[in-house]
């Protein structure tokens, strides 16, 4: 093989050197020509970052609710937007080297809403849908549960007089055979959860003069403060007979007491059969004040059994004092007619209580329901009108010859995208606020009326 050597000749020394140094040179200014390429790449990079997006990179794009409300709004965005002068922008434009990520970002630049929907999403997310409509505790101690159930939370006591008077005879039964009678018919028509108590005074000793202390001290509860239950009840008011004097104020302290150790936020209701004034010293009439304006919640009702003008007046006075009604009697007829006109009184107050809460709980609802449907008809509107305003710019960058077809329908399809999140988060979130309201509405509504025609059913004559 021939064997190449460098000869020592002048003249070859000088080309050979001559080459390295032009090669040297060339390689320097490549490299430089690099270097500047890479700077220039770098600028336009940061540029492009400093604007907020990268163009044509599709990580930029947003993809869910809360990246769109980080963007800023374009130029003529919202009330600003106006055709003709979008049209002006888009003439300034060059995008026919520009891939389609570019030109989205282009025309988001010019018509996105971006923050301006924060309006309606913090209106969205700090909706409260819940019925906060209190349901009022008339009558007999309404009171709403967790569940959304209205159930009754009322005491009911009745105190009947056992003072040795009760033992006379109208139409061949005493007034105590009487009362027992249809106080029961009473009784059994009160709403099952219902607490009833029967208490009894002066039952104990004689209305002689040696037993009035006993008698004045004796009250008992013979029915303790629970549901009615029919063959309970019956018994319990077997177990006592009209023998002594009338500690009526001793009987209404003693019942404040029981409705205080039922401890509960409902309704206390005392209804009083006498056939006689206070016999033993008390003052009734303090007693039912003071009832009535602890916070107890407890009324006082008085039933006048045959009593004289004198008893009237001061049994009508303790019925004012307590907060009450005041009725008197002189039959059966009449017993029954007090009774009567009870129940078609309380039949009143449960149709006006069904009305009158159906009526707050609607109200609500529809002015919740109101506020949740005209948001959701702004908010439907503006991504609406973002959408058709972008794509009439893309269009008009086709019809310009700025893009082709493939390109055109490429940012549309970007503008669809950005659509569907807009309006998968307004009808997600507006069906669940809107379901909520009206079930729990409805769900009220329906107990309140149940309840009311259960009620009237009761006291329907």
């Amino acid at each position: 093989m021939k064997e190449w050597k460098l000869t020592n000749k002048p003249w070859q020394v000088l080309a050979v050197s001559t080459l390295l140094l032009l090669t040297g040179c060339g390689s320097d200014e490549e490299k430089q020509i690099n270097e500047q390429k890479a700077e220039s790449s770098e600028t336009q990079e940061s540029e492009n970052e400093g604007n907020g997006q990268k163009a044509n990179d599709p990580s930029d794009v947003a993809t869910s609710m809360e990246e769109i409300l980080k963007e800023k709004p374009g130029e003529y965005a919202g009330n600003k937007y106006n055709k003709a002068v979008v049209h002006r922008a888009l003439d300034e434009k060059n995008v026919q080297e520009q891939d389609s990520f570019q030109i989205y970002d282009s025309l988001l630049k010019l018509m996105a809403e971006g923050n301006n929907y924060e309006k309606h999403y913090e209106f969205f997310e700090g909706f409260d849908p819940s019925i906060q409509t209190a349901v009022s505790e008339m009558p007999g101690g309404m009171k709403l549960g967790e569940d959304g159930e209205v159930g009754i939370n009322a005491n009911v006591a009745i105190l009947l007089d056992a003072s040795g008077s009760m033992a006379q005879k109208i139409g061949g039964k005493t007034k105590m055979e009487l009362a027992k009678e249809k106080v029961d018919e009473f009784v059994a028509t009160l709403p099952e959860e219902a607490n009833v108590m029967l208490r009894v005074y002066g039952h104990k000793g004689s209305n002689s003069d040696s037993d009035k202390e006993l008698s004045c001290k004796s009250t008992e509860v013979v029915y303790d403060l629970k549901p009615y239950e029919e063959a309970d009840f019956k018994a319990s008011l077997g177990k006592f007979q009209p023998t002594g004097w009338t500690p009526l104020a001793h009987a209404i302290s003693e019942t404040k007491n029981e409705f205080n150790q039922a401890g509960n936020d409902g309704q206390n209701i005392m209804y009083v059969v006498s056939d006689g004034i206070e016999t033993c010293d008390g003052d009734p009439v303090a007693a039912a004040k003071s009832l009535h304006d602890s916070n107890i919640k407890a009324v006082v009702n008085i039933i006048g059994f045959d009593v004289d003008s004198n008893g009237q007046s001061q049994l009508r006075s303790i019925a004012e004092a307590g907060g009450g009604q005041f009725e008197t009697v002189d039959s059966a007829d009449d017993f029954e007619r007090v009774w009567k006109n009870e129940r078609s009184r309380l039949w009143s107050e449960w149709f006006n209580w069904g009305n009158k809460n159906w009526s707050k709980v609607f109200n609500e609802q529809n002015e919740k329901s109101n506020k949740l449907f005209n948001q959701k008809t702004d908010f439907s509107n503006m991504i609406y009108d973002e959408k058709t305003r972008l794509n009439e710019a893309a269009s008009y960058f086709q019809d310009q010859d700025q893009i082709d077809y493939d390109t055109r329908q490429e940012v549309s399809s970007l503008i669809d995208q950005r659509y569907n999140i807009l309006d998968d988060y307004l009808d997600e979130t507006y069906g669940g606020l809107k379901e909520t309201v009206e079930t729990e509405g409805d769900t009220l509504k329906e107990a309140i009326k149940a309840k009311e025609e259960e009620m009237k059913k009761k006291y329907k004559d």
